[in-house]
């Protein structure tokens, strides 16, 4: 069951570190959002991971806040040779992210199994 305290379920597979945002900004304390946007950034530096998945599935809203700490995650993932893929979005938080012009450098799809198949087919091309 998740951590109601937590801003960012993590799930680390193979090659990839799969994030889920827990909610808004507002939902938790400064401090957390802070702590747990650098420990997504510091989990990149494990020699096995690479890629980045976002799994919007579990909010409704995202706000600028945790949309620029996925945003850090990904360029750096991108920068160390890996691919970040967004999915699960609601209409809404799709809406968010067609106005900031997101899909052009990450893509988004409708499921994780879908964005998964994506990011493991870049790494069995490698």
């Amino acid at each position: 069951m998740p951590d109601p305290s937590k801003v960012f379920q993590i799930v680390r597979l193979a090659n990839t570190l799969v994030v889920v945002p827990q909610g808004a900004t507002m939902n938790f304390q400064y401090t957390d959002v802070h702590l747990e946007s650098n420990e997504l950034f510091r989990i990149l530096d494990e020699p096995n991971i690479k890629n980045v998945l976002i799994d919007l599935g579990a909010v409704d809203y995202i706000d600028s806040i945790i949309i620029s700490s996925l945003l850090r995650v990904l360029t750096k993932s991108r920068q160390l040779g890996g691919k970040g893929v967004f999915c699960c979005a609601s209409d809404d938080v799709k809406e968010v992210l067609k106005c900031i012009q997101i899909g052009r450098l990450w893509p988004l799809f409708d499921t994780r199994e879908e964005a998964l198949a994506v990011v493991e087919n870049k790494d069995s091309t490698e």
